[in-house]
């Protein structure tokens, strides 16, 4: 039986306490710490007898080693994580060369800075070259910048733009001279600021009062919520479909939570912000909030249509989509007419630094030793002293009578900053912001009513936590079927399993699956739906037989079956070709020549039909097929966007042209096992999906087997939308 010390979590107050029980840390067997209270194990547990008025019920000691073990499980998870993404980050940076990091995207070399001007008090700098850019680096990302050694230096900035031959980046502070010559080198950089921020944020859950008490309670199984009904409400998009209509109903009738399972294309933006729309209506006041910048701000866009919202964006201006900038908290402060005051206010600020810096600076070398108080008083009877002359004496002394008027300002001045900006967030009906800039210092203090969570299945269960933990209530919408989030450290694989899939497979009767797709095909989509989706999934009119042919595009010159524009799936076996998989040295991922090969001529032959390049996707598995792919684009002059099937989640294209890679006798195919990927490659695609691959390799795997029979099935049966193809070499 365990010992309970309500109140007690500085060092000092419980080593005093120890003291009056007359316990010493050796008789300590286990520390558990939640609730702001300790709960102490003693190694002789009949001690505890003595102490009957410290003995906790069972359910006082459930929950605070409940909550310990999973603060501290998270926080180590957490740790593994950041430290893995700095060090693969370094180890890439000296593995490869300046030119192999550009073809994966995460490099930019020979760029030369022009200063592009000033914008919400950040240094911009608009970076250029002759060559055009093709990179993954895009706005908001952090980026380092340096003279071609980036492990030498620390000089940090944000994009905010990214063109064909240009890439504008945001400093906090003025640059050195050096980026606006030539050879500057630009690189994608981790920063740990998210993860710093999900660990106070752990902490603030392990001592959690009042509804988030409730709710962390219900997330740790230690408390049931409420169930859902269905509440009416008077709808503002007509668009929307009856299970869009239902999941809002149902949401709005949640008591603690409410999930939204939005498959592939079925609307799920849409959803929410109708959702967000409602709660405004209600009168609560919402935070709405993703894992990235770019989800974000996708749901400004969708909840701009409606001009009676009041709309604040949080979060580095740079990282805002420049469409948006009017929503972005330091757009609204240029504004707000308290704010034109204050910039009168710095720049009398600017003239007594100028002043200043007109005198004598106090450094230890001239001050000898003296206080500032001494430099004072010597300085008004202007006498010397220790060596100094009383000119000198004079000059520091106004120099510290200024510095002390400048920084008493400058404190004022930043008070009233944020009492404006505090005054902008409690205006707001919706204030969005990445789960990350909740923990902000702009966020520190704010409470909401509800969180509405997007990109649910693409977070770690510590980053959705973080909105959670502001609110009484939440909603998380998101798609398990398809790929978490990517996880670099092999120690921190449970960061995988989400909150929303956890949730979801505890709770199905507090989450419904949107059902009507406005994206594929309905052949393309006829796979996937029956294998991940229990075939509920229906295609909406406007999309269910669309195809390239819509578009207007010629016949193909070659690959006339593989090409044609009315048949919207098709599948080049390469099993009979010996195109082996082949791994790089020194490299834990695979190329296929011949699979790039094809694709290269596939992607020509689409664009001489008349498609636009923008609308063909190439997608593959492995990071060396992507830069393998890129490489012979590059060489080729085609401006084709390659990613990998991860880099493609969220996407779609017209067209989408999937490299499986793998291609061996042994049926050998890695992490293709994790069928999400399957289900995330094929529905990007909008009107057509050529895959390619091969089939017996394939075919080892069940559901990859059940995916070329689905296809073959539908060729035997004279079905002119479905082909199944073998290339003879």
């Amino acid at each position: 039986m365990p010992l309970l010390l309500p109140g007690i979590l500085q060092e000092k107050r419980f080593q005093k306490e120890l003291k009056r029980l007359g316990l010493k840390k050796k008789d300590i067997k286990k520390i558990y710490i939640a609730n702001n209270s300790i709960l102490l194990y003693l190694k002789d547990e009949s001690l505890c007898r003595f102490y009957p008025d410290f003995v906790p019920d069972k359910n006082t000691i459930k929950e605070i080693k409940t909550v310990h073990k999973y603060v501290e499980k998270f926080k180590k998870l957490i740790e593994f994580e950041r430290q893995a993404e700095i060090s693969n980050q370094e180890a890439e940076i000296r593995k490869l060369s300046g030119k192999e990091r550009e073809l994966i995207g995460r490099a930019i070399l020979n760029l030369k800075g022009n200063k592009a001007g000033t914008k919400f008090h950040l240094y911009l700098v608009r970076f250029w070259r002759e060559k055009p850019i093709e990179t993954e680096i895009s706005t908001g990302d952090i980026v380092l910048i340096s003279q071609g050694n980036p492990l030498k230096i620390d000089l940090l900035g944000t994009v905010i733009k990214v063109t064909e031959k240009t890439i504008t980046v945001a400093f906090d502070k003025k640059p050195p001279k050096w980026i606006y010559k030539k050879g500057v080198r630009i690189d994608l950089y981790a920063n740990d600021i998210t993860y710093k921020r999900m660990e106070e944020n752990l902490e603030f859950l392990r001592h959690a009062q009042g509804r988030q008490r409730d709710l962390r309670n219900i997330i740790l199984g230690l408390k049931e919520p409420d169930k859902a009904e269905e509440c009416d409400f008077s709808l503002k998009d007509t668009k929307l479909n009856p299970t869009q209509i239902k999941a809002i109903k149902l949401a709005l009738g949640a008591k603690d939570f409410f999930l939204i399972h939005g498959p592939p294309g079925t609307g799920k933006t849409s959803t929410l912000t109708e959702l967000i729309v409602q709660l405004v209506n209600q009168g609560k006041k919402v935070l709405a909030t993703a894992d990235s910048n770019i989800a974000a701000d996708n749901l400004i866009l969708n909840l701009s249509r409606y001009p009676e919202l009041k709309i604040v964006r949080i979060g580095h201006p740079a990282r805002v989509m420049e469409e948006l900038e009017k929503f972005s908290i330091f757009a609204l402060f240029e504004k707000a007419n308290a704010a034109k005051e204050l910039f009168k206010e710095w720049e009398e600020v600017k003239k007594l630094i100028e002043k200043r810096d007109s005198f004598t600076k106090p450094s230890p070398k001239l001050r000898r030793g003296l206080s500032d108080e001494e430099i004072i008083f010597l300085g008004e009877k202007r006498k010397g002293t220790r060596g100094i002359s009383g000119v000198t004496l004079r000059s520091m002394a106004n120099w510290l009578v200024l510095n002390y008027q400048i920084n008493e300002k400058i404190q004022a001045l930043r008070d009233k900053e944020k009492a404006i900006f505090n005054s902008i967030i409690l205006k707001a009906d919706v204030v969005v912001s990445t789960n990350s800039m909740v923990q902000s210092e702009f966020l520190k203090d704010f409470y909401f009513d509800v969180a509405v969570i997007d990109e649910g299945s693409q977070q770690t269960e510590p980053s959705t936590l973080i909105p959670i933990m502001k609110v009484d209530k939440f909603y998380i919408a998101g798609d398990h079927k398809q790929l978490p989030p990517t996880i670099l450290s092999e120690k921190a694989k449970e960061l995988e399993n989400t909150l929303f899939e956890k949730l979801i497979n505890r709770f199905p009767e507090l989450a419904l699956m949107l059902e009507i797709q406005y994206r594929m095909n309905e052949k393309i989509m006829d796979f996937p739906n029956k294998e991940f989706y229990g075939g509920k999934l229906k295609a909406s009119d406007l999309v269910k037989n669309h195809t390239l042919a819509d578009l207007g595009v010629k016949s193909p010159g070659k690959y006339e079956k593989i090409l044609d524009p009315k048949v919207p799936i098709t599948f080049l076996d390469t099993s009979e070709g010996n195109t082996y998989e082949f791994q790089p040295e020194g490299s834990t991922s695979y190329e296929n020549y011949r699979e790039a090969d094809l694709v290269i001529e596939l992607t020509e032959e689409l664009c001489k039909m008349g498609l636009d390049k923008k609308d063909i996707g190439i997608i593959t598995p492995y990071s060396a097929q992507v830069k393998l792919i890129k490489q012979i684009l590059i060489e080729k002059g085609l401006k084709v966007e390659v990613n990998s099937v991860d880099g493609f989640q969220g996407r779609e294209k017209e067209v989408i042209i999937i490299s499986f890679v793998r291609s061996n006798e042994k049926g050998e195919i890695g992490f293709l096992n994790d069928l999400r990927r399957l289900n995330v490659a094929i529905t990007r695609a909008r009107r057509k999906l050529i895959c390619i691959g091969n089939a017996k390799t394939l075919a080892c795997h069940p559901t990859y087997q059940k995916f070329i029979e689905y296809i073959k099935k539908k060729a035997f049966m004279k079905k002119c939308e479905l082909y199944f193809l073998k290339l003879l070499y």
